[in-house]
């Protein structure tokens, strides 16, 4: 397991939860011509986390691929399925909160941090 990735769920989303296993690729792999998602990890209370690092502006195209692999990573594991986006701080957000219907039990949360915080130094050491 990649531990900046852990440090990053747990000091930009405040998910203070025991991250079990990663998944490995043949488990979190989805249907054709979806997008395959970021790293996946399960949680002690067997829910799924998939963290994205956004490095280019986010708007509703990415919001939909996000939506998409939650829910068929849902239909494969019924299981929670928890999308964390990191915003490195050039990026700008482009979508508006709204209601999403969905039989899939998934939420999407994004964070980011602007000038020289902990959690842009965590993203050089992830991306580089």
């Amino acid at each position: 397991m990649n531990q900046d990735e852990l440090t990053l769920i747990r000091k930009a989303f405040y998910d203070e939860r025991r991250i079990i296993e990663e998944l490995p690729d043949d488990q979190r792999r989805v249907d054709e011509g979806i997008y395959q998602g970021g790293s996946v990890y399960r949680t002690e209370d067997d829910e799924l986390i998939d963290l994205e690092i956004q490095t280019r502006d986010y708007d509703i195209e990415d919001h939909v691929n996000y939506m998409e692999f939650a829910e068929q990573l849902y239909e494969r594991h019924k299981k929670k399925v928890n999308v964390y986006v990191y915003c490195v701080p050039s990026v700008k957000v482009n979508v508006k909160l709204y209601e999403m219907l969905s039989d899939a039990d998934f939420k999407i949360r994004i964070a980011q941090y602007k000038n020289n915080s902990f959690i842009d130094k965590m993203k050089f050491k992830i991306r580089g």
